[in-house]
């Protein structure tokens, strides 16, 4: 392997572009680019454990907070008491959070295209299963337990 090869700097490049994009997107909905993985991570499972999502997402605690408190003042998602676990805290989308997933699922799906637009459908089909590789050695590599959002993006 070469050492001109710089991986993490195309991927940083890419989720800055990502962000750019999606910010642009999310603006009529108010919604910024940070609380956009939470609303993606709740519509695969709604109602979760505060602490749950920001393991899941590899986001610190303070982050998630921020997000969520973002998310509930905009009206999308609502914050209970965890009934196995007091101190913390339930995440579920209210009615109005439901009702923006198809335009969430909307930007996710244009962005990949955007993505992959220039690749053939073999290409496509050979990065999606070099990225399962690298994603999986990333997170055996952080003893990453929940694999459940990644194991969603990986199909």
């Amino acid at each position: 392997m070469t050492d001109d090869f710089r991986l993490g700097g195309l991927t940083s490049y890419l989720v800055r572009a990502q962000e750019a994009y999606c910010t642009e997107q999310l603006r009529h909905y108010h919604i910024m680019y940070g609380q956009f993985p939470v609303l993606r991570a709740l519509y695969r499972g709604d109602s979760i454990n505060q602490d749950t999502l920001a393991k899941r997402l590899l986001f610190n605690k303070a982050t998630i907070a921020r997000a969520i408190d973002k998310l509930e003042q905009a009206g999308y998602v609502t914050r209970t008491r965890d009934e196995s676990d007091r101190r913390a805290n339930r995440i579920s989308l209210t009615p109005e959070g439901w009702e923006i997933k198809p335009a969430m699922d909307r930007i996710s799906h244009d962005w990949n295209m955007i993505l992959l637009s220039g690749l053939t459908d073999v290409e496509a089909l050979m990065l999606k299963e070099l990225m399962k590789k690298i994603v999986s050695g990333v997170m055996s590599e952080m003893e990453q337990e929940d694999m459940t959002v990644i194991s969603e993006l990986m199909k």
